[in-house]
């Protein structure tokens, strides 16, 4: 679990307050929530913003969300840098990234693991692992924490180290204890190729089997995995140059017949990057059909347009959203109510989203953070409700500190 425009973006204004970088600001005005925001005032809203924000952004309603659901901010901090997500099956939100000591200071990190449920949030002591980037949880009592080059394991009290999948995953799911999945080396189409040679999907598939980190074998290349708590784990991906999907039920491959890619153009390419998984048994898939279009002295330039896999009722369909024309590094999340999330780069700043829902798209852009810019790290849902969160960077274009905050924005 777990490319362009549309949308107006919904903005968070910043609560300014009176406090110099070089103090000693309590806590509970570094970080925000909804409490936060209930007891902000509207003089504060109006303050000017010094140069350097040691303050409680103060949200303004996600107007963009409407019926179709909207997102709200649950967690920020100007210190933090969120990377990794995941919920675990009795509803505890598990965050993994950096904290720089100060909003406005230098940009040395340390180890940041934060614990919630939406209301509070505890900061739990990380083990000693640089920067974690990624977080699978089955449960609160087994939770895995992923650096660059090592992992750490939580029981429930505390941390011990375990070994690492061999690489920094870009992709990982806990189905159970002792069963854990990790996606490690994955190219995508941007920037592949070259002039001289055709572009090649590759990918590496780790298992943890409760012992040891083995490869695993599908019968394609994997990009996206998901499933549920205790379930089947779907991949999606491609194999030789086409779109692909494979279950996996705890003993054995299986590969999964799916209908014709629509055929856009001559010798196109396809590959599936993101699958999702819902607790009705619906699962939709996301990716790509593109073509060579033009080539540079070292890349190969490719055109083409999103695509999507459904599965509705044991049977599989293909459309092609009208959003993004081309990305191939989207994500997919299950809604919990029978329709899907689809986020994917707007530009180099921000993030825009799709909602499918009763069958039919809408698009906008996610809502942005007090400095004014957000870019959705990872994402996942919360098993069995309608919840979905999000680790979001929130970024600045400012020549004065800060330069960056982090946080968690919660869709239902």
């Amino acid at each position: 679990m777990r490319t362009r425009i549309l949308g107006v973006t919904a903005a968070l204004a910043a609560m300014a307050l009176p406090a110099a970088c070089a103090s000693t600001t309590p806590r509970d005005l570094e970080t925000w929530n909804e409490t936060d925001a209930a007891n902000a005032t509207a003089a504060a809203r109006e303050r000017p913003s010094p140069s350097c924000l040691t303050g409680s952004p103060t949200p303004e309603p996600d107007e963009e969300g409407g019926r179709a659901g909207a997102w709200r901010v649950a967690y920020y901090d100007y210190r933090d840098r969120v990377r990794g997500l995941a919920v675990t099956r009795e509803g505890t939100v598990w965050a993994a990234g950096a904290r720089v000591p100060e909003p406005c200071g230098p940009e040395t990190k340390a180890p940041l693991v934060l614990r919630g449920d939406g209301g509070r949030w505890r900061e739990v002591p990380a083990p000693p692992l640089t920067e974690p980037r990624a977080v699978a949880a089955s449960s609160d009592r087994d939770v895995w924490l992923f650096g660059e080059n090592a992992a750490a394991r939580w029981n429930g009290r505390r941390w011990t180290a375990a070994p690492g999948p061999g690489a920094e995953p870009q992709r990982v799911h806990a189905a159970a204890s002792g069963d854990v999945w990790a996606i490690l080396n994955a190219n995508f189409l941007d920037g592949a190729g070259g002039a001289e040679g055709a572009w090649e999907s590759r990918a590496e598939l780790r298992h943890w089997d409760g012992a040891a980190w083995r490869t695993a074998r599908p019968p394609l290349v994997a990009k996206g995995l998901d499933g549920l708590p205790g379930g089947e784990v779907w991949v999606a991906g491609s194999t030789r140059g086409r779109a692909a999907v494979a279950r996996w039920n705890g003993w054995s491959w299986s590969t999964v017949p799916l209908p014709a890619v629509p055929a856009l153009h001559r010798g196109q390419l396809s590959e599936l990057v993101d699958v999702a998984v819902d607790g009705s048994g619906r699962v939709a898939a996301v990716g790509w059909v593109a073509w060579v279009c033009g080539t540079e002295e070292e890349d190969v330039t490719y055109c083409g347009s999103t695509l999507f896999l459904r599965r509705e009722n044991g049977r599989w369909s293909y459309s092609l959203p009208s959003e993004p024309e081309l990305d191939p590094q989207l994500r997919l999340e299950a809604d919990g109510k029978g329709g899907f999330w689809l986020f994917y780069a707007k530009n180099e700043w921000n993030t825009s989203i799709g909602h499918l829902s009763g069958g039919k798209w809408t698009y906008r852009t996610f809502p942005a953070g007090p400095l004014g810019h957000t870019r959705v790290a990872a994402v996942a849902g919360e098993p069995g409700t309608a919840r979905v969160w999000a680790a979001v960077v929130d970024d600045t274009e400012r020549e004065e500190p800060p330069y960056r905050g982090g946080g968690i924005w919660l869709g239902e």
